[in-house]
């Protein structure tokens, strides 16, 4: 019986870190950010890329081989950088203070919720300031305590960003991550912070964006069936390019009714640290097939069963109705 309950506790561990992942994911899901908070999901049976060191050939008169430095700052690898491009940014889905509320949840179970809302800086109207709020359920703290926080300011014309600030409280852990994006010098800075010390990593970017600022610039485009979008992103910890495909269209139910939606397959192309490699397989993405392209629901593979992320709010009519019917026109539902 013992044996059951700590099996049991296990998998509920695993299960409620995807779940909590999925909430965050929901912040960027738009292109896949898998940043800091969302490590759990991506960490969950991820292998290093890099051969181990046991593998690697030893070197004559050599009882260790030490590994060769990272060197500072990093650039993305050619064949990489290559297959990403720029992108210019349509029509702003969001308007002026809007919230979107997120339930993650892990077969059926309420585990996370996440809150984004967009308003424009009250010191500078020219500015998008996006912020975000992941919080796990009281059954969900048994196993994994979350509470996080996301912020991102980015030029209204651009959506270009000059950096991320992140609190990650997970568990007993608290860290904040402060990541300096510069533009013109294409270089980006992040730091971390916790109670041990503060460390910093360098990285050379013409393209690079924030979880939120990606997320945005994502749901601009114009969506096209067998298209791939791909994106260079910074969020906190490491550094990804995520991609996603374009599949079909489809209906989807959700407790705000039924929408039609854009399905989305995401892929990793690559992780910063070289220890993690594209966990995406099984990760579905629904998009609200209208002009406003809103995030509905993301749904992912578990380690028991699934896990699942819903829009289960959003102020105002007005975004729910013409993500139901495509037209702006009314839906009847009051």
């Amino acid at each position: 019986m013992t044996d059951i309950a700590r099996k049991d506790a296990v998998w509920a561990t695993r299960g409620n870190k995807r779940c909590v992942a999925l909430a965050c994911i929901v912040i960027d899901a738009f292109m896949f950010v898998v940043g800091a908070v969302t490590a759990p999901m991506l960490a969950s049976g991820a292998a290093d890329s890099a051969p181990p060191a046991a593998a690697q050939p030893e070197h004559k008169h050599k009882h260790r081989h030490l590994p060769t430095p990272v060197p500072t700052p990093m650039a993305l690898p050619p064949e990489i950088k290559a297959k990403v491009p720029a992108y210019k940014p349509g029509p702003i889905p969001f308007h002026d203070g809007e919230q979107l509320i997120y339930e993650a949840s892990w077969v059926g179970i309420p585990a996370a919720q996440a809150r984004i809302e967009f308003h424009k800086s009250p010191k500078d109207p020219s500015r998008w300031v996006g912020e975000t709020w992941i919080e796990t359920s009281p059954y969900a703290d048994i196993f994994y305590k979350m509470r996080d926080y996301m912020r991102e300011s980015m030029a209204d014309d651009t959506l270009h960003t000059s950096g991320v600030y992140l609190i990650q409280h997970e568990k007993s852990r608290l860290n904040y991550y402060d990541v300096s994006i510069d533009r013109p010098k294409q270089m980006v800075t992040m730091t971390k912070k916790n109670k041990k010390g503060t460390e910093s990593k360098e990285y050379i970017a013409s393209d690079p964006w924030g979880p939120i600022s990606g997320a945005m610039m994502a749901l601009t485009q114009d969506f096209e069936p067998h298209k791939t979008y791909a994106f260079d992103v910074f969020s906190g910890s490491q550094r990804y390019v995520f991609a996603f495909e374009v599949e079909n269209r489809e209906k989807v139910h959700l407790a705000l009714g039924d929408f039609d939606a854009w399905r989305i397959v995401p892929d990793v192309w690559y992780v910063s640290d070289g220890k993690l490699r594209s966990q995406a397989h099984g990760t579905v993405l629904w998009i609200s097939a209208d002009k406003r392209h809103l995030p509905l629901r993301i749904e992912a593979q578990a380690f028991i069963g699934y896990v699942r992320a819903d829009l289960i709010k959003i102020d105002g009519r007005d975004g729910v109705d013409s993500a139901q019917n495509g037209d702006g026109s009314a839906s009847g539902l009051r």
